[in-house]
């Protein structure tokens, strides 16, 4: 007969080690062996996000980041890994949660009708995000800066010409 030690040493064993699935298909988890909630590369965030574009389907979807593990759920085609490893970025997450900073300069640069709203909540701060195309710091944020939690943009529309 085994002792009650044993049996809890690889009870306590068998729990640690964790999952590795590792896949990333739509709406798939991505979980890295970790310890409790928070530990792992990702942040504790939950975004539901909303790309309108006035000659398309709006499109919708849910970005969960619990630490260790990835989800995203919608008919969006971004990688929950890499959408988490965003999130991870200290400049996402202060754009996300601060907005933009108030004495930013941008180029008068018209980069289409996009618009993303992004809410939900960061490491415990809310977030209530807005991302438009229309001038050289947005089409800047929403390619680059957020490029890993949105879609690239529906199209991109030049001004009508006089």
């Amino acid at each position: 007969m085994r002792s009650p030690a044993v049996l809890l040493f690889f009870a306590l064993f068998a729990v640690s080690c964790g999952s590795s699935d590792v896949s990333d298909s739509g709406g798939v988890d991505v979980t890295i062996p970790g310890g409790p909630l928070g530990a792992g590369p990702y942040p504790v965030a939950t975004l539901d996000i909303n790309v309108a574009h006035p000659e398309a389907d709006d499109i919708d979807y849910t970005i969960t980041c619990l630490g260790d593990t990835a989800t995203l759920l919608g008919d969006v085609t971004l990688s929950a890994d890499q959408a988490c490893r965003a999130l991870a970025d200290t400049d996402v997450r202060t754009r996300l949660i601060d907005g933009v900073p108030a004495d930013q300069v941008c180029t008068e640069i018209y980069g289409g009708p996009d618009i993303a709203t992004i809410v939900g909540t960061h490491d415990g701060d809310t977030v209530n995000a807005t991302v438009d195309r229309s001038n050289g710091c947005g089409i800047d944020d929403w390619d680059w800066l957020l490029g890993g939690i949105l879609p690239p943009a529906t199209g991109i529309t030049e001004p009508a010409s006089s």
